[in-house]
């Protein structure tokens, strides 16, 4: 396969590969343009009243067993497929698939759970030495969205138990949370955007709201701190290797050449 130059004027260059279908050969970027597009299409899923219905929250759910899945096996999924199982089988039959009445329920608190074991079990595989570089990369981005969707259950189920938790600045009145409500309000804490649009009023929303910041910053630091290691390594290992061939190549030019033995007739 063809690739970009490694060197150019005496500057190392990252090798890029010129096949744009070697972007695509990894376990993560998948997970990661599904989660996207989840969410930059959920409007789909919306009705005409503005709520959303059990499909939207039931497919981002699905995500990161996909990607325990993909990264760790089945067994390492065992856990998660049976939580999923159990979130959706007490949904249907116990709250008869009530948004609201989820939202209240510690079922919503169950779904926290998920997510973290989920967010931890991949994290924790992407920052092993042995994975991908291009795994540790995309699948940073969708740990750090993931941990988005897990703090917006929180915020969904704090909005539900407490009607006044949070504030709507626009209509100036206090909002109930739908699931669509609630993770754009967690997108906007995690990357500490704050529109103000929304405000956590409640001692619980601003504690969820600040832990969640603190979390994104976390989860941040954390890859961009794994990631320039592995590149630190890569390009020590690099330079020791051309300083070894480099050496081993003086010494030989170097060496006496020994004389030739002659044939006595």
């Amino acid at each position: 396969m063809p690739r970009v130059p490694a060197r150019l004027d005496g500057v190392r260059q990252l090798q890029i590969p010129t096949d744009p279908w070697k972007w695509f050969k990894n376990r993560t970027l998948p997970l990661l343009v599904a989660l996207i597009a989840l969410i930059g299409l959920h409007p789909l899923l919306v009705d005409e009243m503005g709520n959303t219905g059990p499909l939207f929250p039931l497919a981002i759910a699905a995500i990161p067993l996909l990607g325990i899945v993909v990264l760790n096996g089945w067994r390492r999924a065992v856990p998660m497929l049976a939580i999923f199982a159990a979130l959706v089988l007490l949904a249907t039959l116990v709250y008869g698939a009530n948004s609201n009445e989820i939202a209240k329920s510690p079922l919503e608190l169950l779904a926290f759970v998920y997510y973290a074991y989920s967010i931890v079990t991949i994290g924790s595989t992407l920052l092993k030495s042995t994975a991908v570089l291009d795994d540790r990369v995309y699948g940073g981005l969708t740990v750090f969205l993931l941990t988005a969707c897990m703090f917006a259950t929180l915020h969904r189920h704090v909005s539900a138990v407490d009607p006044n938790a949070y504030w709507s600045s626009v209509d100036d009145k206090s909002m109930l949370l739908d699931w669509d409500d609630a993770l754009y309000f967690s997108m906007a804490s995690i990357t500490t955007v704050g529109f103000g649009d929304i405000v956590p009023r409640s001692s619980w929303a601003r504690a969820v709201t600040m832990v969640e910041c603190a979390s994104g910053v976390f989860v941040t630091v954390v890859f961009i701190a794994r990631l320039a290691s592995v590149a630190q390594g890569q390009g020590q290992g690099q330079g020791q290797g051309q300083g070894q061939g480099q050496g081993q190549g003086q010494a030989q030019s170097q060496a006496p050449s020994q004389p030739k033995p002659h044939a006595h007739g």
